[in-house]
């Protein structure tokens, strides 16, 4: 009985030591496996489950990256370009000159996740760029510790829904850039949204809070619409040139300076 009761015993030790070790082994496989991304693509890419940016990516005009909701992008942090001379910046960047359709959702939002390494500094990487590229979509997505979390350059995309964490700066428009910036949340870092060189992007919804400067700059050649974003907690709430730009003065509100007029118009404060 006791033999019977022991060998039945090493068995199931066997067993499960043996599943144990199959687990453990696909495991490292599956790490092993997943596609990581880097240089210049044409064509049609669609990212989804875990993938890598292992350096810059370029999507060429024509082609297409699809990100489907609860995606995470592991961005390894790197000095220099994977994709000259078509870059904007020397830090590891997503750079869109054709399409973006980032199909995150409030449940499976979208991820861009920072590898961490002895060397990484606080502000990791360059971000998400959309250098006159066509019509895209950047919806419910968590982006952190960018230079410029994301950065239209003659673009006019959807932003809806995301959070952007400690960034340098959190969405800037420039060069005719009109996109929607809706909902979205915009976190504890230098700059909130900024408005360049003709630029006229609907900021609706927005939270914009804890920044060490301006939570919107508006440039004198811009004309952004204002509508029920709420600006708390910053250094500057709006700093406009702008005279006459209309905004909901009632929103912004316990930043240091809720409001600063520049240019040639008067001083700071001057109403």
């Amino acid at each position: 009985m006791d033999m019977k009761v022991n060998y039945r015993k090493i068995m199931a030790f066997m067993v499960a030591t043996g599943v144990a070790l199959i687990s453990l082994v696909s495991s490292l496989q599956a790490a092993d496996d997943l596609p990581d991304y880097q240089g210049t693509y044409s064509g049609d890419l669609v990212w989804q489950g875990t993938v890598t940016m292992a350096g810059d990516v370029l999507i060429m005009p024509g082609g297409t990256l699809t990100i489907r909701a609860g995606t995470q992008i592991n961005v390894i942090p790197a000095q220099g370009t994977k994709i000259a001379p078509d870059y904007l910046s020397a830090l590891t960047e997503l750079l869109i000159r054709g399409k973006l359709d980032i199909q995150g959702t409030a449940q499976a939002p979208v991820r861009f996740v920072i590898v961490e390494t002895e060397e990484t500094e606080e502000i990791a990487w360059s971000g998400i760029t959309l250098d006159r590229a066509e019509e895209s979509l950047i919806q419910n997505t968590e982006l952190e510790r960018a230079d410029m979390a994301i950065r239209c350059v003659g673009s006019s995309p959807v932003i809806k829904g995301n959070r952007i964490l400690k960034s340098r700066y959190g969405i800037v428009a420039q060069q005719q850039s009109h996109p929607k910036i809706l909902e979205n949340i915009i976190m504890d870092g230098e700059g909130g949204i900024f408005c360049w060189r003709g630029s006229n992007p609907y900021l609706l919804d927005n939270q914009i809070t804890g920044h060490d400067e301006e939570a919107v700059f508006v440039d004198s050649s811009s004309r952004p619409w204002l509508d029920r974003n709420l600006i708390s907690g910053n250094s500057i709430g709006l700093a406009l040139y702008p005279r006459d730009l209309p905004f909901d003065s009632v929103l912004v509100t316990g930043n240091t300076e809720n409001l600063r007029w520049l240019g040639r118009q008067g001083q700071a404060g001057d109403q």
